[in-house]
């Protein structure tokens, strides 16, 4: 498993812009390869690890529309355990430990 370092950045279909850093942990298991962002509790998957890749950006895309579109993102956000600053509209994704003490099965 490798762990890989995502600056993930959308124009969103109303001109703003969305900008998340987060963690994405990379494996294969069974001859699927996966993507997973603890952090954002979303996964993509595919044949290939560009493939997962791909899958993963467009679930990650379709979160942040969706959430931005029901004006639910930073709430969704905070519930994944992010910090955010309203006023400012800054995130800051969970630590590594931190997401470990909810979720135990992470490795």
């Amino acid at each position: 498993m490798s762990k890989k370092r995502v600056i993930a950045s959308k124009a969103l279909k109303d001109g703003e812009r969305v900008t998340l850093g987060m963690n994405v942990l990379l494996w294969k298991e069974a001859g699927i390869h996966y993507a997973f962002s603890p952090s954002l509790d979303i996964t993509g998957y595919g044949k290939t690890e560009v493939e997962a890749r791909r899958s993963f950006e467009v679930m990650l895309d379709e979160f942040l529309e969706y959430t931005h579109n029901k004006g639910t993102i930073f709430k969704e956000l905070e519930r994944l355990g992010w910090t955010v600053n309203k006023k400012k509209k800054r995130v800051k994704a969970p630590e590594h430990h931190e997401l470990l003490a909810d979720n135990e099965g992470l490795p």
